[in-house]
């Protein structure tokens, strides 16, 4: 608890100074495109700390369309990619067009290796690809639909370690000392990997799924926090990248994206494309 009472005054005092400081004029990068995922990703800096709060939705709702519904902030390196999500399946069998059944929402965090989508490790996983010293209580945990899912990936100096926060539930992963993160991505998440194509079924017009954004102030707190001490919400200081899932037979079409960003460029909301 100590650490993230730190973590949490850190970003909230990098908050305070991007306030002080006023908005810059950020850069946008073209869209990428995922095979299950939709959001934002943001780069061209050394990132610290990427969160996001984000009303979890009734999965339900969405099982004629999509088998599973997770909720994502990542942090990359050159070689891995950290992923923390709170997911839940839309039916008994997590994939698309089943018999709607509510689903609480549990906890991940993974490991992959960023040029082949391998796992590294999981905190679910069993055997030798179970991430060390995962406490019990975390795989244990569920969150409601309706619930705000506060999720938190930090790495403050001179900690080698990444803190991954889900509301009360926190895990330690041990990093090495030369670990920098090069890349923060938040938003939805539909396949069981950020690699694996989703099972998705297009509506017959956009839905929107899940809303993504800060607390109501005060206090503020920062999406988007940097080793150089800048700070705040996705179009801040950094490229920006909105996140496209594509799919289909041809590979390319359009599934799920994202609104712009609005709320100083905190919040945007994803939707599933008809």
């Amino acid at each position: 608890m100590l650490l993230r009472r730190a973590v949490l005054g850190l970003v909230s005092a990098l908050a305070a100074v991007m306030l002080l400081a006023g908005s810059a004029v950020a850069s946008t990068g073209p869209a990428l495109t995922a095979p299950g995922e939709a959001g934002y990703a943001v780069t061209g800096a050394r990132f610290i700390v990427a969160e996001t709060w984000v009303t979890l939705p009734d999965a339900a709702r969405f099982s004629g369309e999509i088998g599973q519904l997770g909720m994502s902030v990542q942090l990359w390196t050159s070689a891995a990619v950290f992923d923390l999500t709170a997911t839940a399946c839309t039916d008994a069998s997590c994939r698309a067009g089943g018999a709607p059944q509510a689903h609480r929402y549990r906890l991940e965090l993974a490991v992959y290796s960023r040029s082949t989508g391998a796992l590294i490790c999981s905190t679910s996983a069993a055997g030798s690809l179970r991430c060390p010293q995962v406490p019990a209580a975390w795989n244990r945990a569920r969150i409601a639909p309706g619930r705000v899912a506060a999720l938190a990936l930090s790495c403050p100096p001179p900690h080698n370690a990444l803190f991954a926060s889900v509301n009360d539930q926190q895990y330690f992963y041990p990093l090495g000392t030369s670990t920098v993160f090069g890349e923060a991505r938040i938003g939805a998440q539909f396949g069981a990997t950020p690699w694996t194509s989703a099972s998705f079924r297009a509506p017959g017009k956009a839905i929107a799924v899940a809303r993504f954004d800060r607390p109501t102030p005060p206090p503020y707190w920062a999406e988007i926090a940097t080793a150089s001490g800048s700070a705040g919400g996705i179009a801040s200081w950094w490229a920006h990248h909105q996140v496209r899932m594509t799919g289909g037979s041809s590979g390319r079409r359009l599934e799920a994206t994202t609104s712009a960003l609005w709320d100083d460029g905190y919040g945007f909301t994803v939707y599933l494309e008809p």
